[in-house]
């Protein structure tokens, strides 16, 4: 967890408004969307602590399969789960593939138990949304719907890509979900992170330079997880020299190693499962170092009709990995990407088979 969230004041306060307000409250459901690195899950972390600080009891899942039995057993007492584990009908065989609404009816009423009579408070958080089941989500979301319809005390937030949690959220039997309040996590603003910056370093003892600053919040760009990178490394810099003061030549150097970590973490992941066809169309953009592509341009590179790479264009923008923000152009939506693309297009191109 970082040790403050930048610019996200509007999320929390909506969120301590539903808690506050009782069941009912419109902010009880909420889902938050971004790009990767932009603190979703951080997000998550921080209304789980705001709820638990409440006295509320708190599950924090992510959606991989299985969720729901993992939140069934959360919710129910340890000797009912142990007594019941091996006894698949109990659970309507396996949540998310068989007897959905059978699943619903054993989270609703497992919800209730721990709900006691209307007298405690649920909380359950859903992460990487984009990666679950249809059919467990529904299942959890049936069993929710029909909860807050009892006037008990739950919320539920869930998070993930903003493409893909419109496809969640828009299935059929899912439009419960569209009632969620939409927050979407959008870059921070330059003057949010230099103060963040200046008041986190300061606080960890640390002077430091405005120069320093400067070019650590360039090199953030506005991404909640680039801050923490760049703030961790240059402050590690200047705590191995042994200085009380970070300097221009620390956060050079923590700039360099956020890159590093960025790239593994943020942009390789993003691209690894990606087919050849895409990588092809993300190479051609690349060309423009960052800048916006041309549709026309990558075509015209890639030797290929326009009409022909729409497809490639609508996967990728499916994929949150590029964004049209007008006609006939488009960007990449995660910092760096291009340079990344351009510092390994040899070793892309030989694995591609070009």
């Amino acid at each position: 967890m970082p040790p403050e969230l930048i610019g996200r004041d509007f999320v929390i306060e909506s969120f301590v408004d539903g808690i506050e307000n009782g069941p009912g409250a419109p902010e009880r459901l909420m889902r938050i969307t971004g790009a990767r690195g932009m603190g979703k899950t951080v997000m998550l972390n921080e209304l789980g602590r705001i709820a638990r600080g409440h006295g509320w009891v708190v599950i924090d899942e992510v959606a991989s399969p299985g969720f729901c039995s993992r939140i069934w057993e959360r919710l129910m007492p340890r000797n009912q789960v142990e007594s019941l584990r091996f006894q698949p009908s109990i659970l309507g065989i396996s949540f998310g593939e068989v007897e959905t609404e059978r699943a619903s009816l054993t989270l609703r009423e497992a919800m209730a138990a721990q709900l006691k009579g209307g007298k405690g408070n649920v909380l359950i958080t859903l992460d990487e949304v984009q990666d679950s089941s249809l059919e467990e989500v529904r299942a959890l979301a049936v069993a929710i719907q029909q909860v807050i319809g009892d006037d008990l005390s739950v919320a539920f937030v869930f998070a993930g890509l903003p493409s893909m949690i419109d496809r969640v959220v828009n299935a059929k039997a899912l439009t419960f979900l569209r009632r969620a309040v939409p927050e979407d996590l959008a870059p921070l603003f330059p003057e949010d992170v230099e103060r963040s910056f200046a008041e986190t370093i300061g606080a960890s003892g640390l002077a430091v330079t405005s120069d320093a600053i400067d070019i650590m919040v360039e090199a953030a760009a506005g991404y909640p997880f680039m801050v923490q990178l760049v703030g961790y490394y240059g402050w590690q810099a200047a705590h191995k020299r042994g200085s009380t003061v970070l300097e221009l030549r620390d956060a050079e150097q923590g700039v360099v190693a956020a890159r590093r970590q960025f790239d593994r973490m943020v942009v390789e992941p993003a691209l690894q499962n990606l087919p050849p066809t895409l990588l092809s169309y993300l190479l051609a953009m690349a060309q423009d170092e960052g800048r916006p592509s041309k549709t026309g341009a990558v075509a015209v590179r890639l030797d290929r009709d326009l009409t022909e790479l729409s497809s490639y264009r609508s996967r990728l923008i499916k994929e949150n990995v590029i964004q049209s923000r007008t006609r006939g152009e488009v960007e990449f939506v995660v910092p760096y990407m291009a340079d990344y693309l351009n510092q390994h297009r040899t070793d892309l191109l030989d694995e591609m088979g070009n």
